[in-house]
């Protein structure tokens, strides 16, 4: 966001023009009259009179407008500038606030002109001009409000309607795993969720998310997995060992027989239709990250979006310290997921001192970004006790009998993974499940 009137005004039009159903988002807060050109107002209208009838297109909107403007030429080179121009400009619903602000503003200052006339007046008392101003003044501070707020009653109704497509749904609405015990602490993803995996170095975040990720693309669901960690070539690999069963290395060292390739040109074949996408970046805003997902979402569909990882998104602005920086970014990785109507997975790595505790389960804390806790609506602490115990070998000193000990419990965790919900806005917390790793492949099964 900008603080460039015309800029915004723009971009407002021209999100609108790219997805008109954002009108009914809109319309209530910012009315034409809050745009201030001409052509601006003239086409938002038009935008919401066919949405009204239910088609917004450039030729429908050509037949509701004059040929030309001569303050800004033909019509149908306006509508094509300002489409393309707000290519990533973010959806109508960012600049509403700011545009009925502004409205706001210049009809506060056409109040203030009106009280200079009215008090100059003879025939009004102080209390005739007072009972009308507060009448504009309330009027303005209503068409300032960019929020309504709903009745119990009508909420109700639509969780009820909810919950009655969900109970007679082959399966429920929102994504799921396919690791039956995650999905019985996790519960299905929905739309507009923020959701953490927190997990040390190795432990298989990026694995199971990208797990996650695929078993929704393989049942049609459209995902975008923002990579920020490691090349789109070493998930490839990933995913072609987890449908081939043969390892990473041996991918990609080329050791392998005739059956084992031709065992990875088939599992590459089943992967051209799969509706999963990888994008590299080194770093990015979560703006960045929004405007290709908009533009996943206009030109083909997005379901889930899943972000690798959260330490290389960047704040807008400049910050004092990096908790006010994470701040920004997890308050903006929600707005993103519930204005874009879909889940948002996010991985974060624990802090060193996080794994050197006595009790090395993961905490909510671990990350060390408290805003995770605040802005989240699940998060997921995923831990393997092997690795635990590999870093904490005991010495020489120890003796025979802790060499043993350390052997026996190491032995028993062995490809052993542990999934616990840390938080969950809609199931209980700190339940938690068991998972087998099969780190050759980087994939997750049920717990053995």
């Amino acid at each position: 966001m900008i603080h460039d009137s015309l800029a915004n005004e723009r971009n407002f039009v021209g999100a609108l023009l790219r997805s008109p159903h954002d009108v009914w988002q809109v319309h209530e807060s910012v009315t034409p009259d809050c745009l201030t050109l001409a052509y601006h107002r003239d086409i938002y209208n038009a935008v919401i009179k066919l949405a009204a009838r239910g088609t917004v297109s450039i030729t429908a909107l050509q037949a509701n407008l004059p040929e030309e403007y001569p303050e800004a030429g033909p019509t149908i080179a306006i509508l094509m500038a300002l489409k393309e121009s707000a290519l990533e400009a973010g959806s109508a619903t960012d600049y509403a606030p700011f545009l009925a602000e502004r409205s706001a503003m210049r009809k506060l200052d056409a109040l203030s002109d009106w009280l200079k006339k009215e008090t100059r007046k003879t025939d009004k008392t102080a209390e005739d001009v007072s009972a009308e101003a507060g009448l504009r003044l309330n009027a303005i501070l209503t068409a300032a409000t960019t929020q309504r707020p709903r009745a119990i009653g009508e909420i109700a109704e639509k969780v009820t309607q909810q919950a009655n497509n969900a109970q007679m749904a082959d399966a429920p609405e929102g994504i799921m795993s396919g690791i039956s015990s995650l999905d019985e602490i996790l519960g299905v993803l929905l739309p507009g969720d923020l959701g953490f995996i927190i997990a040390s170095q190795a432990d298989g975040k990026s694995a199971l998310s990208a797990q996650i990720g695929m078993h929704a693309a393989t049942h049609g669901v459209p995902v975008l997995f923002i990579q920020m960690e490691m090349a789109a070539e070493q998930m490839g690999a990933r995913e072609l060992a987890k449908l081939s069963g043969i390892s990473v290395a041996q991918i990609n060292e080329g050791a392998m027989d005739a059956y084992q390739f031709d065992s990875l040109v088939a599992a590459q074949r089943s992967l051209n239709t799969v509706p999963f996408y990888v994008l590299d970046m080194e770093e990015a805003t979560v703006r960045q990250v929004r405007a290709q997902c908009l533009s996943m979402q206009r030109n083909g569909g997005l379901g889930l979006v899943i972000i690798d990882q959260l330490d290389k998104l960047k704040p807008e602005g400049k910050y004092r310290d990096r908790f006010e920086a994470y701040k920004e970014v997890t308050r903006d990785l929600k707005r993103m997921s519930k204005g874009l109507g879909i889940p948002c997975i996010t991985l974060a790595q624990r802090t060193r001192s996080a794994q050197r505790r006595d009790d090395p389960t993961p905490h909510v804390l671990d990350a060390d970004i408290p805003s995770i806790e605040r802005d989240a609506d699940w998060i997921i602490g995923l831990w393997r006790k092997e690795n635990f115990m590999q870093m904490n070998r005991p010495d020489h000193r120890g003796g025979e009998e802790a060499k043993a000990r350390w052997e026996t419990e190491l032995n028993a965790c062995r490809g052993l993974a542990e999934a616990i919900t840390l938080k969950h806005r809609r199931r209980k917390a700190f339940r938690q499940c068991r998972m087998h790793f099969e780190g050759a492949t980087m994939r997750f099964s049920e717990g053995k």
